[in-house]
């Protein structure tokens, strides 16, 4: 399914250097303009927008996206830096080329052609994007000189800049961005998870390392249908360049799902089924009965390898959770749903993040 209208600007609600946010008087009546795509446009423009997301009412479709710009009849149109030549989105009628840190132009290119280990150094793996600002907020507040650094692979959205979220925390002096694959927009792109990660070691020099996605995971309710499968490709790269992956689980007490009450099916799944090499599983302190109902959960898994699988025995993050929401800049939430109405998942990123760095020291 593809569709498309031709609308008119009313209004530009939002601009900076990446992106549009426009009011349009036909289709969703908003609209994303991508500048790196599509030139920028003025109040009255006619515009085409695509449709498809909102005509299917997809939870993070709520906006249009310009697609061409009626009113403007310039020969010739181009944007951004001509040096890189990696291509994304490739083959599409949006393909742009980047400026990639492993490439021969990039001032970083010889950093990659040499031997690179993590040396035991943890890298947290994140199936869902509402993790990405809490994880940043949450090493603010254990130490304030943490650097962090956030790779997206590509399982979501491909633009960065589609995530308000990721619009304040590249304003942060400790927040640093790579984009991987097909997902672009980073502060530096990279082609595959392995050199994003010598970068994010290598050049960031990153304190804190997370692999996550943008905004817009995709699940089906079928066993492996669902964008939390490439958590075990994640998982595969921390081992095979000698770090210790550490599994973010997706948990949730107030999800009517069956397959997400408790721990997720996508944390769950994956790490059982998938993952060959050893991986740590940290779980938050939790009531007896909600400990039975996740044990219940882990045990009727079959595992290819035997996981760490910690159970926190006491609460030693609740009070830096409380305070790190206070500090977020824009409220932090996963499927809709705030800390009193789900601490679960919360805590279990919290957990994560405090065991991740314990094993670090």
């Amino acid at each position: 399914m593809y569709t498309e209208l031709e609308t008119r600007v009313l209004d530009i609600r939002f601009e900076d250097e990446e992106i549009q946010h426009l009011t349009t008087d036909k289709g969703a009546g908003r609209a994303l303009l991508y500048k790196r795509m599509t030139q920028a446009v003025k109040v009255g423009d006619r515009i085409v927008v695509n449709t498809t997301a909102t005509e299917l009412r997809l939870g993070t479709g709520g906006w249009d996206i310009v697609r061409q710009v009626l009113s403007r009849k310039e020969e010739q149109w181009s944007t951004s830096d001509p040096q890189g030549h990696i291509m994304k989105a490739r083959y599409t009628p949006v393909q742009h080329s980047v400026l990639t840190v492993e490439s021969q132009e990039s001032e970083f290119h010889g950093v990659f052609t040499k031997p690179f280990s993590l040396a035991g150094s943890p890298v947290w793996l994140a199936e869902l994007h509402s993790m990405v600002p809490l994880l940043y907020y949450l090493t603010q507040q254990l130490n304030k000189e943490y650097r962090c650094c956030v790779i997206f692979d590509d399982q979501a959205a491909l633009p960065l800049m589609l995530s308000e979220q990721l619009r304040v925390l590249h304003q942060e002096r400790d927040f640093t961005s790579i984009t991987v694959g097909q997902a672009f927009g980073g502060d530096y792109e990279a082609i595959t998870i392995a050199s994003a990660l010598q970068c994010a070691k290598m050049i960031v020099k990153a304190d804190v390392i997370i692999i996550s996605v943008g905004p817009g995971v995709v699940g089906t309710g079928t066993s492996y249908g669902f964008s939390g499968m490439i958590l075990s490709h994640w998982s595969h790269s921390v081992s095979a360049l000698d770090g210790v992956p550490i599994w973010i689980p997706r948990m949730s007490f107030a999800d009517k799902r069956k397959r997400h009450y408790g721990i997720s099916h996508h944390t769950v799944t994956p790490l059982s089924q998938f993952t060959f090499e050893k991986a740590v599983l940290p779980l938050p302190y939790m009531a007896k009965s909600q400990r039975e109902t996740v044990l219940s959960q882990l045990n009727k898994a079959s595992y290819r390898v035997q996981h760490d699988i910690r159970f926190a025995k006491q609460d030693d993050v609740s009070h830096h959770l409380k305070n790190a929401l206070k500090q977020a800049t824009m409220s932090i939430q996963t499927m809709g749903r705030k800390y009193e109405d789900d601490p679960i998942f919360f805590l279990a990123v919290a957990e994560a993040l405090r065991v991740g760095l314990e094993l670090a020291e």
